[in-house]
């Protein structure tokens, strides 16, 4: 009962967070692959993504997905710390709950919560580099070929494990589809979306500077 009071303050109201996490959530994670196939552009070659970004800034799609992604990300977080205890006392309880039972679902809730706090700064920094410093194979093989290769890895790893675990919750959440078959393929998902991503860094690494 005490954690129930700690996570749920009234019914409507988680379910109504609930409903918006959950819709937010998997419009997140449509949008992270859509990004992750616009990123993988560059594998084939570097005119193939100036073109596709010259048609993004043609018709103002960049401006749409900046927009898109400040409202989607701001409901998701204004839903998700609805639910969240903001007391002390109501996250020890949180805590203790998780280590009594030793559930795997019960902790990748806990590291949803830690993945999402961060990504949120990731997030802001991403869009705010993309909005002022613009896009182009230099502009992106250029960043990639600094520092910033471990920021973009870092935020590849947690976006992609966040909408993995995110899409287990609600599917099982809802009753779609059976816990393990649903590991699987996202297992499988998760994977292949890494290793896309990755090569893609790879690939703007190798540009850097050549340009």
């Amino acid at each position: 009962m005490q954690l129930q009071r700690a996570l749920t303050p009234t019914r409507k109201a988680d379910f109504l967070a609930e409903l918006t996490q959950t819709v937010s959530g998997l419009l997140l994670v449509g949008f992270l692959w859509t990004h992750m196939i616009f990123v993988a552009a560059i594998i084939l070659g570097v005119e193939a993504f100036n073109k596709l970004a010259h048609f993004m800034e043609q018709f103002k799609l960049l401006d749409l997905a900046v927009i898109f992604i400040i409202l989607t990300v701001a409901a998701h977080a204004g839903a998700v710390l609805r639910r969240i205890p903001s007391r002390w006392q109501e996250q020890k309880i949180v805590w203790k709950h998780a280590k009594t039972i030793k559930h795997r679902d019960t902790w990748s809730w806990l590291f949803q919560a830690v993945t999402g706090s961060a990504m949120l700064l990731l997030i802001i920094i991403h869009v705010v580099v993309v909005v002022y410093a613009g896009i182009d194979a230099k502009l992106s093989a250029d960043r990639v070929h600094s520092w910033m290769l471990w920021f973009y890895a870092v935020l590849l790893l947690l976006a992609e494990y966040h909408a993995s675990v995110g899409l287990y919750r609600t599917f099982v959440k809802w009753g779609f589809v059976k816990r393990h078959s649903l590991k699987k393929v996202l297992t499988v998902v998760t994977v292949c979306t890494v290793g896309l991503g990755l090569v893609s860094l790879g690939v703007f690494y190798s540009l850097g500077g050549s340009l």
